[in-house]
C-alpha cells in the first residue's frame, strides 16, 4: 500500500458489481458526491438503460435519468467505473456517448459521462481524433474526492481510499456502517470497504467486530473468508500444540522445541507422531519436511 491506497485491485474481486451496486441504492449521494450534480430535492431519478441497441455486448455500467420539476430538459448521467486503463476505453466512452445521444433528443436532454477511477490513475477524460471530440471528467477516487464528505452519508467506504484521510478515518467508516438499518445495505457497505485489502480491511473488520456486528460480517464473502482461515488456523494451532506435548513428553525441553513442534505439525501431522512413538532421533525428526 502506498500513501494508504493499494497499488493493485485485489484479485477476484468485483469492483464494477459492488460500486455500482452502491450507487443503485443512494443514486442523489452517487450524482452529488461522485458527478458534481447539483440537486434540490424536487427532482425525479429514474434508472436509465445501461445496454446500447445492436450491442448488447457493449453495456454502460450506470445511467441517471433526472427529470426536473420545471422547464429545464432533463439530465441523463452516465458513470462509468473503470479500474485499469485499457486501450479502448476511450473509444468505448465515445460509443457510449453516441447511444445515448440517439436515444434522447438534445433539445430534451442534456447528456452527462463521468468516469470513476476507484484505484486512482486514470486516463484523463477527453478523447480527440480527426473531428471528434469528447470531454467528461475523469474522477480519481483516492485524489479527487472530500473524505469528509464521503464519511458524512452511504458511500463513507469510499474514503479508505483517500490519500489524505482523517485521523479517526476507520472508526467513522465502522460508526457509519454500523448505523445503517439495512442489513443488505450494511453487507454492500462492508463488501466495498474490503475492496481496499492490506492492514485497512484488517482494521475495519476488527471495528466493526467492537460494534457487535459479527453476525453481519458472517453474511458476507469477506466474513466468510475470514471465518475458514481462523478456522484453518485453530486446526494447525491443535496440532502444533499436541506435537508439542508429544516432543516434550518424548525428549524433554529443548532449545528449538517450538520451531520443530511447528515444523513437524506443518507436515504429515500423523507420521511424525508415528515416527516419535516408534523412537525416532531429534536430528531424524529434524530432517523431516
Amino acid at each position: 500500500m502506498t500513501d494508504g491506497v493499494p497499488a493493485q485491485p485485489p484479485p477476484a474481486r468485483d469492483f464494477d458489481g459492488l460500486y455500482k451496486t452502491l450507487l443503485e441504492r443512494h443514486p442523489r449521494d452517487a450524482l452529488r458526491l461522485l458527478c458534481g450534480a447539483r440537486l434540490g430535492g424536487r427532482e425525479v431519478v429514474l434508472d436509465g438503460p445501461t445496454e446500447l441497441p445492436r450491442q448488447r455486448s457493449l453495456q454502460r455500467d450506470k445511467v441517471f435519468l433526472v427529470r426536473h420539476h420545471d422547464t429545464r430538459p432533463a439530465d441523463v448521467y452516465h458513470v462509468e467505473v473503470q479500474v485499469q486503463r485499457t486501450d479502448d476505453f476511450q473509444e468505448r466512452m465515445v460509443a457510449y456517448w453516441a447511444g445515448l445521444a440517439l436515444k434522447y433528443r438534445r433539445t430534451d436532454h442534456r447528456i452527462h459521462q463521468v468516469v470513476i477511477w476507484p484505484l486512482g490513475g486514470g486516463l484523463p477524460g477527453s478523447f480527440h481524433r480527426d473531428r471528434v471530440r469528447l470531454d467528461y471528467p475523469a474522477v480519481n477516487v483516492p485524489d479527487d474526492l472530500d473524505a469528509d464528505a464521503l464519511l458524512g452519508g452511504p458511500l463513507a467506504p469510499l474514503a479508505l481510499w483517500s490519500r489524505k484521510p482523517p485521523p479517526d478515518l476507520v472508526d467513522r467508516v465502522a460508526d457509519r456502517i454500523a448505523a445503517t438499518a439495512d442489513v443488505e445495505e450494511k453487507i454492500v457497505q462492508i463488501e466495498v470497504g474490503m475492496l481496499v485489502g492490506g492492514s485497512l480491511a484488517a482494521e475495519i473488520l476488527d471495528a466493526l467486530q467492537r460494534r457487535g456486528m459479527s453476525d453481519i460480517l458472517e453474511q458476507t464473502e469477506s466474513g466468510r473468508e475470514i471465518a475458514r482461515r481462523n478456522r484453518e488456523r485453530g486446526i494447525t494451532e491443535g496440532h502444533v500444540d499436541s506435537m508439542r506435548v508429544l516432543l516434550r513428553a518424548r525428549f524433554g525441553d529443548f532449545d528449538d522445541l517450538d520451531d520443530l513442534a511447528r515444523q513437524l505439525a506443518g507436515g504429515d501431522h500423523a507420521d511424525s507422531i508415528a515416527r516419535i512413538v516408534a523412537g525416532a532421533t531429534l536430528d531424524d525428526l529434524r530432517l523431516i519436511g
